[in-house]
């Protein structure tokens, strides 16, 4: 009896210090999967009318068309512009989630966009390639290994036979950035949290 319960308080104590190493290395704060469901789970119903969704400022075409063709392609409901309105060939059921799903990428898109132009170095240049990877990480498009990534404007060469220099201070792509922080756009990941990142990588990776 006595070596039975000693050899149960010594799993138990075996069993907590790989509990405790599993944490140390895994990062348990984190939204749980079931948190943070799919941005466009669901069913999306096409109508004959075309609804309103949403409505853009007037510079904002790099974001009105992420919003759009996220919502065309996921959907496979058509959307077209009147002027800067966005609106979708919808029944007022599907119109009215399409205007929720608009409404966060596009808030989620500003946000970051806003909090990238203010690292010291970024360019507005940038700006456009840091918008596709959002996008291309909201819809699972990465560039394969080997695929060219955007190319990035302000670059300068620094002689012959010599790899580009970027102008920027900034020593990582925008596009590899904003590849997973559009990811967690579509999940629904708090914006705090991934601006969080967002200026964390930025702050590491600047010279």
């Amino acid at each position: 009896m006595r070596h039975s319960r000693a050899r149960r308080y010594g799993e138990k104590r075996s069993a907590q210090k790989k509990i405790t190493r599993l944490k140390a290395r895994l990062d348990f704060t984190a939204p749980d999967p079931a948190e943070t469901p799919d941005l466009f789970l669901g069913n999306f119903k096409r109508s004959t009318t075309a609804r309103w969704i949403y409505c853009f400022g007037r510079n904002e075409f790099d974001v009105a068309n992420s919003v759009k063709w996220a919502i065309e392609s996921t959907t496979k409901i058509r959307c077209m512009y009147r002027d800067f309105d966005l609106l979708a060939e919808a029944t007022p059921a599907t119109a009215n989630k399409l205007t929720a799903i608009a409404t966060h990428i596009a808030h989620s898109f500003r946000a970051l966009l806003e909090k990238f132009s203010g690292v010291d170095g970024v360019s507005v240049d940038d700006r456009g390639v840091f918008v596709v990877g959002l996008y291309d990480g909201m819809m699972n498009e990465a560039r394969i290994a080997g695929q060219r990534l955007p190319n990035r404007a302000g670059l300068r060469k620094i002689g012959k036979g010599k790899k580009p220099s970027p102008a920027t201070g900034l020593h990582v792509h925008p596009y590899t950035v904003a590849l997973s922080l559009g990811k967690q756009i579509r999940f629904s990941v708090p914006l705090e949290q991934i601006a969080a990142e967002l200026e964390a990588v930025t702050q590491k990776r600047l010279s």
